[in-house]
């Protein structure tokens, strides 16, 4: 069963089974803007946009966390790369 039979009901998919090319055509253009407009809906729902900007403002430190910590990763990774092509000594005061 295609993926688009599963995301529809058995009664849309029984009564469409037999449609013909004009039909089927006619039926995308409705459906591309019937999209539109859905998606023109969803950009002006001010509940919505809100709704996104919280959870921004909620990622935004947890983002700033794994930033942080990425860096701090690759600053050691860097650290052990030196010391294993002999940039460094690591028993040397210098390195601290």
């Amino acid at each position: 069963m295609s993926d688009s039979k599963k995301a529809l009901s058995k009664s849309f998919v029984d009564n469409n089974e037999n449609v013909n090319e004009d039909f089927a055509g006619e039926q995308i253009v409705l459906s591309t803007q019937k999209i539109r407009e859905i998606e023109q809906e969803r950009d002006a729902d001010e509940k919505l946009q809100a709704g996104k900007q919280i959870v921004k403002d909620l990622n935004s430190a947890y983002t700033s966390a794994i930033r942080y910590e990425r860096a701090k990763i690759n600053f050691f990774l860097e650290k052990i790369i030196e010391i294993q092509g002999g940039e460094v000594n690591p028993s040397s005061g210098a390195n601290f």
